[in-house]
């Protein structure tokens, strides 16, 4: 039984390793698109894909109440990864609605943060990726989390922390930091004195929107790509440790309901800063799309919208991508909103 253990947990880091190998050197295309077109262009995109047979999933698209749009099951609840950022950035608006000032420092809460360059850091740096964390701590700090089954967020009271930590000076500039993230969640926690689970619960009250839990299983599809070949693996999640840097997941009509009610809560982006609070803002678009994506082994999903037109995007799918040129392929929906 321990021989299985290990040897699912060594299977699951090198799917992970894989896959972010895979993506290490992609860079995005961008396709200019006016915005009165976006939502054909997604529409065929999706078809595209679909017809040969190198996506499955759900795509939800709506101008105001109208839908422009729909395919696959609405209902169906698909881990948001990386889109977790955004549920994290709303929690953090309301608090700020309620006093919490976002430029506090982060060692007011966690102590093992009160040293060096670390104590300067603030919770606003946190939301924008500008912490100086990298992605994560470290590849070991990674791998071991992901071979515990026992890690949880409190874990990150007692991580010995000091400036080799931080791969630039706080508040210098743009890093993608799940780890960040990860810190805003239990800093959160420590905030409301409540796990994270039931404070996502109390400010996104959806019916499917929820934190993963261990033992969730959450089936993705292997597709063989030009036949109509498919079948389902249905493997535990481990996106339960991931909490607000990942660990969410919902459906496309919960996800729609939420977009919906965002437009007075988007943070004000510009050519100058181009993200913050889990949103990323479009920067070669006509049109000004506020987006963010998420991307695991098996799962992708996209979120986006335009506040000016109310056009509203739900994109997510539940398929593993063994060859990099699929992945590009069934992916290619950002080319849109970059």
């Amino acid at each position: 039984m321990k021989i299985k253990k290990v040897l699912s947990h060594t299977f699951t880091v090198l799917i992970y390793s894989w896959v972010g190998l895979q993506f290490f050197s992609c860079s995005p295309d961008i396709q200019k698109v006016k915005e009165n077109e976006l939502a054909t262009r997604l529409q065929s995109t999706w078809q595209e894909l679909k017809k040969d047979n190198l996506i499955h999933g759900s795509i939800l698209i709506q101008k105001g109440s109208e839908v422009l749009y729909a395919d696959g099951d609405l209902n169906k609840v698909f881990p948001v990864a990386s889109i977790s950022k955004s549920f994290v950035g709303l929690i953090y608006f309301h608090k700020s609605q309620q006093g919490l000032k976002l430029d506090s420092p982060v060692c007011h809460w966690l102590k093992n943060l009160c040293t060096g360059d670390l104590r300067k850091i603030t919770l606003q740096q946190l939301l924008d990726h500008k912490s100086g964390f990298g992605r994560d701590l470290s590849l070991i700090s990674f791998l071991k989390r992901s071979m515990s089954a026992d890690w949880n967020l409190q874990d990150i009271d007692t991580l010995v922390l000091d400036d080799e930590d931080l791969k630039s000076a706080p508040g210098e500039k743009f890093v993608y930091s799940n780890f960040g993230y990860l810190v805003l969640s239990r800093v959160l926690e420590i905030i409301e004195q409540k796990n994270f689970s039931q404070i996502l619960q109390e400010h996104v009250p959806a019916s499917t929107t929820a934190a993963i839990q261990k033992g969730d299983r959450l089936p993705a599809y292997a597709l063989v790509p030009g036949s109509s070949i498919q079948w389902e693996l249905n493997k535990e999640s481990t996106l339960y440790k991931s909490a607000g840097a990942g660990g969410i997941k919902s459906s496309a009509l919960d996800l729609m309901q939420w977009l919906g009610q965002q437009r007075q809560t988007l943070p004000k982006l510009n050519k100058d800063k181009h993200y913050s609070l889990g949103w990323v803002r479009s920067e070669n678009q006509s049109y000004q799309a506020y987006w963010h994506n998420g991307a695991t082994p098996g799962f992708y999903s996209l979120v986006a919208v335009i506040p000016e037109s109310d056009l509203k995007i739900v994109i997510l799918t539940d398929n593993y991508k063994f060859i990099k040129h699929w992945s590009d392929r069934a992916e290619a929906f950002e080319q849109y909103l970059y």
